[in-house]
């Protein structure tokens, strides 16, 4: 902006230490929403059309936008507008509710000016210089849609009908989700799917990560900060829905999953407000958002039967062949024997073709060797085997990436969760109350905290019966165990199995610890638990 007000000078009285004091002469054209504003000429102009203004409200709305971002006083508005003569308040008023009229401010939510009550007003739509940036120009014919995403993967192994589905589905929806168990991955699909579609978008392609995003209302802010716009931080909505107004976009959301409220609320805003937007975002459940297409995507295809199976048929398996990508590209020497591959397929199987899972794995066989990795399998060690250097800290081991997801759990659903895990297989909605529920979480508690670890792709419904994936298994039992370390000075040594289901598979899960305690210590209520 400041390059591009540099001509203001001549037409506005700036302070000494005001930013644009002192920069070079150039091209003083500003441009917001769909409009150009032209300080040398006078001019406003909306898509190219001259808009009808008044010389008052043209100064109100320049003083305004050379202060983008920024609260400018009341006091200071009137000096400007109206130097030598003495007005109220009220004429401020009317000819603000003009500007905004004429602006079509808050119109299909895009708010480009804001009241700070008692204070002033303050302009807070995204302002760019209409000498480095058309607004609606459609991208010249050198430049890259993509620069604004991540480096898509060397070779996208098993998703091309995942992909296709998407392109087809991306000509006839405006928001895809993409939504599956942690691991899965989802990045890596969004990623993909983002560098076919921006090839044929005006204005490219942009990627917002928002893991590290801890809080609902930084989430227009993060969308901000990618589009590279002067935003005020208190309400960036409003810079992020006029910058988008007209554009033909795609915006990608990743790791909705702790932020799925105000992210649903977010995307129904831009599609209300920047229809030529498409969205794709990807999350562990969906976000149930106005016109969303759910796009749930599965694990790796896997054998059926290993020991049957011929060699070219288990190869042909993508989660076996993710498994050789990744364990070759780790500089691992992988034998082409069959029963090598036989047991590449059997780990496969035991990692549920999760894509993360099989991806640590293979970089583990790397450096101890196919038979090594295997046998270390389903104990628990692979949780911590670590990937990437470079992935982000949530993604860098299994036991991270189920981390966030526990995280993300209520109370409730935590317990729940843990307590589940004595169930290894297949399990009916039965069985599951059975084993969860006692005195302390009645039937319908635990029936709702079940819906909702399965709508976190957490445990997954299918055919009539919820399944695990081993990993995650493991580390509901590691953290059942971690809260039994906690509580068990808590459970009676005798505790009818009628009132409580659970309290054989405490007794038998925590007897050498119980035996090590001093009586004394132990309580007796086990609603603790």
């Amino acid at each position: 902006m400041h390059r591009a007000a540099s001509a203001l000078r001549g037409h506005l009285p700036l302070a000494p230490d005001d930013p644009l004091v002192g920069v070079g002469p150039g091209d003083d054209r500003l441009r917001f929403d769909r409009f150009v504003l032209s300080p040398s000429q006078r001019l406003l102009t909306r898509d190219g059309v001259p808009v009808a203004i008044g010389g008052r409200s043209f100064d109100l709305l320049l003083a305004l936008v050379e202060k983008a971002g920024r609260v400018v006083p009341k006091r200071d508005l009137l000096q400007r507008v109206w130097p030598d003569v003495v007005v109220e308040d009220a004429a401020l008023r009317f000819h603000m509710t003009r500007l905004r009229g004429l602006l079509g401010d808050g119109r299909e939510g895009v708010r480009l000016i804001t009241t700070q009550v008692g204070v002033g007003y303050a302009f807070v739509g995204a302002v760019r210089s209409a000498e480095t940036e058309p607004t609606l120009a459609p991208r010249p014919s050198g430049g890259s849609p993509e620069a604004a995403l991540p480096a898509r993967l060397d070779r996208m192994i098993g998703r091309d009908q995942d992909l296709d589905a998407l392109v087809r589905r991306a000509a006839a929806s405006r928001l895809l989700t993409i939504v599956g168990p942690a691991g899965v991955g989802k990045t890596s699909l969004a990623v993909e799917l983002a560098h076919h579609l921006a090839a044929d978008l005006a204005h490219g392609a942009v990627f917002v990560d928002l893991a590290a995003i801890d809080a609902a209302d930084r989430l227009a802010w993060a969308i901000a900060q990618a589009l590279n716009l002067k935003a005020d931080p208190e309400d960036p909505t409003a810079a992020v829905l006029g910058h988008l107004r007209g554009r033909r976009l795609l915006l990608v959301l990743d790791n909705c999953e702790h932020l799925v409220q105000a992210a649903a609320d977010l995307v129904e805003r831009i599609a209300a407000a920047a229809p030529e937007v498409q969205i794709v975002a990807t999350s562990r459940q969906a976000l149930r958002a106005r016109n969303e297409h759910v796009h749930r995507l599965s694990p790796h295809a896997l054998p059926v039967d290993v020991a049957a199976e011929d060699d070219e048929a288990l190869r042909a398996c993508s989660a076996v062949e993710l498994f050789l990508h990744h364990a070759r590209t780790a500089g691992g020497a992988v034998g082409e024997e069959v029963e090598t591959v036989r047991t590449i397929a059997r780990m496969c199987r035991r990692l549920d073709g999760v894509a993360l899972a099989i991806e640590l794995a293979a970089v583990r066989a790397a450096t101890h060797g196919i038979e090594a990795t295997s046998w270390m399998l389903g104990d628990g060690l692979s949780l911590s085997w670590p990937g990437r250097r470079t992935a982000s800290p949530r993604q860098r081991t299994l036991k991270a990436t189920l981390d966030w997801s526990y995280a993300l759990l209520s109370d409730t659903e935590r317990r729940v969760f843990e307590r589940l895990s004595g169930l290894a297989g297949p399990f009916s909605l039965e069985t599951a109350l059975a084993t969860v529920v006692d005195d302390a979480l009645d039937v319908a508690a635990a029936a709702a905290a079940l819906d909702e670890l399965a709508d976190k792709s957490l445990i997954l419904p299918r055919d009539g019966v919820y399944h695990w994936f081993e990993a995650t298994r493991i580390h509901a039992r590691e953290r059942l165990d971690a809260r039994l370390g906690e509580e068990i000075r808590f459970i009676p040594r005798t505790v009818p199995a009628r009132r409580y289901p659970r309290t054989k598979m405490l007794r038998s899960h925590c007897e050498p610890a119980l035996a090590a305690c001093p009586q004394s210590s132990l309580s007796s209520s086990a609603s603790g638990l």
